[in-house]
């Protein structure tokens, strides 16, 4: 997992100005009402080549003043946890509030090596005569920036790499001793808790009707015929807009980044509740993390069924869900057990179909075979006449077709194509990649496999 970076303080002092201005691009709301902030924002950035998420937690917002205190050391207690280096926020122009002393007695106390403290709005009138009443906080002298136009922006980005630089990511099991890496996804309360129990045969994970009870991605070892499978049950995916708790925005990176670290994932979908909008983007993060996936139709037992229910709800979905066209689907029940094997099973088969070569002379002639059957539609300025197609070695399928005006190849031609790449080979379950290139490239990937060919004779 990569470092995190969080930005704390009290409301109003202009955190999700600089979240944006650090990522370059505005993406959570700035308003001058305080607590504007309700959904956490995490995004993946970098800076002198090392890469951190950074994290807006939003204001503290007190529901009252007798529980100022409490709410504040819960928030700072979860950065302190999560974060390899903090960012506390205050403003330049005022003097430090009650709400800043709590927060800096509690870094100071906990993790101060970790933390810099920044003031904000330093271009404000009157901000340079209030700076020194901050070094009473026992962090040090205080970054002057200003958010809104970047001034001294660099300077603290320059700080943080220099603390997260010796970051070390919490230690997971040897990678060589594992056969799969198994993710188990979903929306809150899919029943990811109990699926992943029902595996193990023990209850390994909390389980309670309450979403959103697990909080961290868990990793757990199973043995599976002579296999040794990693599972890792992942707290609930919500919709941003919904995470609403001190914790969860932790709990959404840390079940996207066990995303990352995963060979297939598995979408567990509450059958009653069906596929919905946050399911779909969820899958969409799979495949973009070139992931193999399978969903899994979950509290089966609970659904009035016949033989042919589960048919007509695959045939159903992959109608309506286009992304699911190429995606197994499994029907299970967490409770009794029901199918709950035949999940590892296909994960095993979408791990075979990942690194599946079809041969190249069968691919070209294949890829021709389309071409003359089902022509690129006509274009008057910019034709595009295609010259070969490659299967690239990579971990996942992905074919490279080499043509003339590359940029100009309809979309509706290239899903002509992946689906007839889809149904020639078994790549169920994977996310298949289609590239097109020039023949200027294709000229230059000859000489780079060529070069690779002359480096394996001699070594």
């Amino acid at each position: 997992m990569l470092p995190v970076v969080s930005i704390v303080g009290r409301p109003n002092v202009g955190k999700s100005s600089l979240f944006n201005r650090i990522l370059r691009k505005r993406v959570a709301v700035v308003d001058d009402m305080p607590g504007v902030t309700r959904d956490r924002n995490y995004r993946e950035t970098a800076w002198n080549r090392s890469a951190f998420n950074l994290v807006d937690t939003g204001g503290l917002i007190p529901s009252s003043k007798e529980s100022i205190p409490a709410e504040i050391h819960i928030q700072v207690d979860i950065a302190i946890e999560e974060s390899a280096a903090i960012i506390f926020l205050v403003e330049a122009s005022v003097l430090p509030t009650e709400v800043d002393l709590l927060i800096a007695k509690r870094l100071k106390k906990q993790c101060r090596e970790k933390v810099i403290l920044v003031a904000n709005k330093a271009d404000a009138k009157g901000a340079s005569g209030e700076l020194y009443h901050y070094l009473a906080l026992g962090l040090g002298e205080p970054v002057s920036i200003s958010a809104l136009h970047g001034k001294g922006v660099g300077d603290l980005l320059d700080r943080i790499v220099e603390i997260i630089r010796d970051y070390r990511p919490k230690a997971t099991p040897p990678q060589e001793e594992i056969s799969l890496s198994l993710a188990i996804a979903g929306r809150p309360n899919a029943g990811k808790s109990s699926f992943v129990n029902k595996l193990l045969g023990s209850k390994r994970m909390i389980v309670d009707d309450q979403p959103g009870t697990t909080r961290d991605a868990v990793d757990s070892i199973m043995t599976y015929t002579n296999l040794k499978i990693r599972l890792i049950d992942t707290a609930g995916l919500r919709k941003k807009s919904h995470v609403d708790t001190n914790t969860e925005y932790y709990c959404n990176l840390r079940a996207l980044e066990s995303i990352k670290r995963c060979d297939i994932c598995v979408l567990l979908v509450d059958t009653a509740a069906g596929i919905g909008e946050q399911d779909l983007k969820i899958l969409t993060y799979v495949q973009e993390q070139k992931k193999g996936v399978v969903v899994c139709w979950n509290k089966w037992d609970l659904v009035e069924k016949d033989h042919k229910t589960f048919d007509a709800l695959v045939a159903e979905t992959k109608r309506s869900c286009k992304e699911m066209q190429y995606i197994p689907m499994v029907s299970t029940s967490a409770l009794t057990g029901q199918r709950v094997l035949h999940v590892i099973d296909r994960a095993l088969l979408i791990q075979q179909n990942m690194t599946r070569q079809i041969g190249q002379s069968d691919l070209t002639e294949l890829f021709f075979d389309w071409k003359k059957t089902h022509p690129h539609p006509f274009t008057p300025t910019k034709q595009v006449r295609f010259l070969g197609i490659k299967q690239m070695h990579d971990s996942y399928p992905h074919f490279v077709v080499f043509c003339t005006n590359h940029n100009s190849v309809f979309p509706s031609y290239e899903r002509f194509l992946i689906n007839k790449l889809y149904e020639t080979a078994d790549f169920s379950g994977c996310p298949l990649v289609l590239s097109f290139k020039s023949p200027s490239q294709q000229g230059r990937q000859k000489a780079a496999d060529s070069s690779q060919d002359q480096e394996k004779e001699l070594s």
